[in-house]
């Protein structure tokens, strides 16, 4: 979690070896928290997986920039849209 001043900015959600989720709060992005969040991870884990949409570019070049390499993409069975599958290795 990230937290200025008692307010939660951002969070992030680990399941084993994968990045369930990261947030950030509108008005806070493009300040580094993700970067900050994504840095965290990298040190709870060695290797992480993550889904993010394909159309989703901003989010896309976000886990690029952060060391994440495309490795497949697959269909979300709930909404229908095409999923990456990204990778981080140390």
């Amino acid at each position: 979690m990230f937290e200025e001043e008692h307010i939660v900015k951002g969070f992030m959600s680990l399941k084993k070896d994968t990045l369930a989720a990261i947030f950030v709060s509108p008005n806070e992005q493009r300040k580094g928290i993700g970067k900050k969040l994504i840095l965290k991870a990298k040190q709870l884990r060695k290797n992480l997986n993550l889904t993010v949409y394909k159309e989703n570019t901003d989010s896309v070049e976000f886990y690029k920039k952060s060391g994440f390499k495309i490795i497949d993409e697959q269909k979300d069975l709930h909404t229908g849209h095409l999923e990456l599958i990204m990778q981080y290795r140390s």
